[in-house]
């Protein structure tokens, strides 16, 4: 078994005892091609909770670089295909990596938003989502995990269909507009997190 079965195996068994872990929807993850899951992120747990839901492939997310700045933790981030980014200012090297990792079969998770969003509410979505889908020819399946994130809660994870960006492959794009585009995703992810709530 391979560390990343191992360890995506242990955060299964972590939220099935301390949740009540529910995913509806798993079928809306493409078996194969060029795909990036979307969600919300109020949470250290989202990542797990989002390993934990995805079983017929390997997800690539892509984290904060300072989460790299420790060794041991760093190398376990590396074996759990873990890409780490500048937030503020991605280089082309990392942009590289994030679409080698789509185009070898992996699939990109990513948090439109960019960081935590502490408080109620979501926050604005960045221009990443859409530029990682439209230069690495991927479809975005919008994902919202939905919890209070207290023990034994109650925990959701809703994978909506795959949203394409076929029609924006051969057009250059503005910052604003990829932002546009990136917020048109949070907005279905929003949208399916208030309702499943109730």
């Amino acid at each position: 078994m391979s560390f990343y079965k191992f360890v995506t195996k242990a955060f299964k068994c972590f939220v099935n005892i301390f949740y009540k872990y529910k995913v509806i929807g798993a079928e809306n993850i493409p078996d194969e091609g060029n795909v990036i899951i979307a969600a919300n992120h109020k949470s250290n747990l989202d990542p797990i909770f989002l390993a934990a839901a995805i079983e017929n492939r390997q997800v690539a997310a892509i984290a904060k670089k300072e989460l790299f700045d420790k060794k041991p933790l760093a190398y376990i981030l590396k074996k759990l295909n873990v890409i780490p980014i500048n937030r503020e200012k991605p280089d082309i090297s990392t942009i590289k990596n994030i679409l080698k990792a789509i185009k070898d079969g992996y699939i990109l998770g990513i948090f439109p938003e960019g960081t935590r969003i502490k408080e109620p509410g979501f926050g604005k979505a960045k221009a990443g989502l859409s530029l990682f889908a439209i230069k690495g020819k991927a479809q975005v399946v919008p994902i919202s995990i939905i919890s209070n994130y207290k023990l034994f809660n109650r925990v959701t994870i809703f994978i909506d269909k795959p949203i394409s960006f076929e029609e924006y492959y051969k057009q250059k794009l503005t910052s604003e507009e990829n932002e546009r585009l990136s917020q048109n995703v949070l907005e279905v992810i929003k949208e399916n997190y208030y309702i499943h709530s109730k």
